[in-house]
């Protein structure tokens, strides 16, 4: 007689891949049942669903991946309890892949299925087929089936890990620097000179939730809010021949010891409270050469910034409503105390920003061993391509599949440059190089509409742009573009 499973031998999976098509439903509370609401179509039938042990990693990004036998696919998203019978193996030299097996609970039928060997010799042979081609790694020379103790093992080592880093990062700040603990209305007479924040800061807790939101996303932890201009959505007093005057979406000047940026909405919210995001126009307050504030003819208060960089100015003009006007000289005041004077001996910006170890990933790839052979070539590539004592402060990966270009790239921002390095093996194309001492000002939008990292220069007197666009889902994006805007400031132009 077969011994009872215990509560210990079940673990909770959450299916990624589907390996076949399969059905959705949703609940519809007016009839009191699920709905049949479509169809997921797998592209290529797997042997198995392929599911992960959530948890299981720091980030999350690389759980303990799980194939899943059941006699009907699940939605990818479906949470499952399910039983490990084994672990499977594959190498290939010094590399190795491991893969938990297991059995669905609610499978009366699995209840016999308690190691590898309990199932056929045809669905053990078509699972090791599929371990020799599920990756883009080359065919393994071994596999090899291991106990479900292993499995087990395993799964414990990788959920105890993963705790102990999160708990490390624990450790860090409990909150930024630039955030007040508890809420004070702005304005409101000081009580000492010890205040801890400023008035921007502590009007903070004003800003509506979508904005606060956007500043939580946005602002480096460790930075502080000088000054802060509020914008309500308003019309454009520059009119373009017959076209009517555009709107301006509702927005927040921010002055930073940092940067001077502009943080306004794509879009506002629809009728579901849904936020697009932002875009952001920045800075840091030493690449301005002059601001300005000056009232236009149609009533607007505009804020005419000069941007410099190695090569050249750029100008940049932010609207603002006419009573804003008095904010906006203040915050140019702050701003301007940036820019040097004659035989300015004041100490400058000099420490960069702390390198950031990003892995390469695609968010489209189910596994890191998809794209293991391309991140191979781009690390050696970025190696070679690096100038002596340059250091990489952080990256990304733009896929191969975005814009439909053909070919990956990593997006590379060093304490120097910023560097596009082409997969080596999309032969015609050559890396990409842009000091950073030539840069004016960055734009940076984050959002299921549009999602793009803008590096404005200035080439032979005329005004350029460079637009990047990344997946939303991409992961190192954002720690680009702050790294980047920081890195500018700790340059001399």
């Amino acid at each position: 007689m077969s011994t009872p499973f215990s509560v210990n031998d079940f673990i909770e999976v959450r299916i990624v891949s589907a390996g076949d098509d399969c059905a959705c439903y949703t609940y519809d509370p007016a009839i009191g049942g699920l709905r049949l609401s479509g169809f997921h179509r797998t592209p290529q039938p797997a042997p198995c669903d392929r599911a992960e042990v959530p948890d299981s990693s720091p980030d999350g990004a690389d759980n303990v991946p799980v194939w899943l036998l059941m006699p009907r696919s699940a939605f990818p998203g479906t949470v499952v309890t399910a039983r490990p019978i084994g672990l499977l193996v594959s190498r290939d030299g010094a590399r190795e892949w491991r893969r938990v097996v297991a059995v669905a609970a609610a499978d009366p039928q699995s209840a016999s299925i308690r190691t590898p060997d309990d199932l056929s010799e045809e669905r053990r042979q078509a699972l090791m087929a599929f371990a020799c081609h599920e990756g883009a790694h080359t065919s393994p020379t071994m596999i090899v089936w291991e106990p479900a103790q292993a499995a087990h093992a395993w799964i414990h080592q990788a959920r105890q890990q993963a705790r102990l880093a999160r708990a490390g990062r624990k450790q860090g700040p409990a909150r930024p620097a630039w955030k007040p603990l508890g809420y004070r209305v702005a304005g409101a007479r000081r009580l000492s000179e010890a205040e801890p924040h400023s008035e921007a800061e502590y009007a903070y807790h004003q800003l509506p939730f979508r904005f606060q939101k956007y500043v939580d996303e946005y602002l480096a932890p460790g930075e502080r809010i000088l000054f802060a201009v509020n914008r309500p959505a308003m019309k454009s007093a520059f009119k373009h021949l017959f076209a009517p005057r555009p709107t301006l979406q509702e927005g927040i000047l921010f002055v930073t010891d940092q940067q001077l940026t502009l943080v306004a909405e794509i879009v506002p919210p629809d009728s579901a409270n849904i936020r697009y995001g932002y875009i952001a126009h920045t800075a840091p307050p030493e690449r301005v050469a002059s601001i300005e504030v000056a009232l236009s003819h149609q009533g607007s208060a505009m804020l005419t910034i000069v941007w410099r960089a190695a090569q050249g100015q750029q100008t940049t003009i932010w609207e603002f409503p006419a009573e804003a006007a008095a904010e906006l000289r203040e915050a140019a005041a702050i701003v301007s105390r940036w820019q040097p004077e004659p035989d300015d001996r004041r100490l400058r910006r000099a420490t960069p920003p702390a390198p950031l170890r990003l892995p390469l990933r695609d968010p489209a790839s189910n596994s890191a061993d998809d794209i293991a052979p391309i991140v191979a070539r781009l690390e050696a590539a970025i190696a070679s391509e690096l100038r002596s004592r340059e250091t990489v402060l952080a990256r990304a990966l733009l896929p191969a599949w975005v814009e439909h270009r053909g070919y990956a790239e990593a997006l590379v921002v060093t304490h120097q440059r910023l560097l596009r390095i082409p997969d080596p093996a999309a032969a015609r194309h050559l890396p990409r190089s842009l000091d950073l001492a030539e840069i004016t000002s960055v734009e940076f939008s984050m959002s299921i509409l549009e999602s793009y990292l803008a590096l404005h220069t200035v080439r032979e007197g005329r005004p350029q742009v460079e637009r990047i666009v990344f997946p939303y889902t991409g992961s190192g994006f954002k720690e680009c573009f702050t790294v980047l805007r920081q890195q500018m400031g700790s340059i001399a132009v």
